[in-house]
């Protein structure tokens, strides 16, 4: 009888052992959760990029001309968890084949939208910085990068949401303390 007591208080005392083990392997694996970020109102902004667009890309017009078409082509974006939008785009520009992608996201820690692009014409990766005006609601992405004629140069894109179906990005590029445009890139949501 002895024994059958000393066998029943060990194996109890086994199964409550084993209990507490896996009580604390529980709590072990809610502490180590990962910490997910939430969507902010910043990035309400990248849902109007979503979907499918075609683009023109054009030269700034000089006072008096009109502008000249450097290309045409079709952009594909989408949402990654409401947080980033990529977009792909692809066409004829500069009289040849174009492709590029562009990451574009609010940085919640850094309190400004940033992003890369990439494309066919150059093997520099474009890192992006940008703000929106509260005023205007124009969003303005700031690089610095390859200038047209060597050595580095800081552009920006101020991107013009004229409705829910187009957006007007005015390319900038820094010259002393002047802005000074160089290209318009319109962009119309295909139907």
């Amino acid at each position: 009888m002895r024994i059958s007591l000393v066998a029943l208080f060990c194996t109890v005392g086994f199964a409550a052992s084993g209990a507490l083990a896996d009580e604390k392997a529980d709590r072990e694996k809610e502490v180590k959760k990962p910490m997910f970020d939430t969507l902010q109102p910043e990035h309400k902004l990248l849902e109007r990029f979503a979907g499918e667009w075609h683009f023109e890309k054009l030269t700034a017009a000089a006072e008096g001309s009109k502008p000249e078409n450097l290309g045409t082509g079709i952009i594909s974006a989408e949402l990654v968890g409401g947080f980033f939008v990529v977009s792909r785009w692809s066409g004829k520009v500069y009289g040849a084949d174009y492709k590029a992608v562009q990451s574009l996201g609010y940085n919640i820690k850094q309190k400004k939208y940033t992003g890369c692009w990439i494309d066919s014409t150059m093997s520099y990766r474009w890192e992006l910085s940008g703000t929106v005006d509260e005023k205007s609601q124009e969003l303005t992405i700031t690089a610095s990068g390859p200038g047209p004629t060597g050595g580095t140069c800081t552009f920006r894109e101020r991107y013009q949401f004229k409705s829910a179906d187009s957006i007007t990005i005015i390319g900038e590029m820094q010259k002393g303390e002047k802005w000074v445009a160089f290209l318009t890139t319109r962009l119309t949501r295909k139907r």
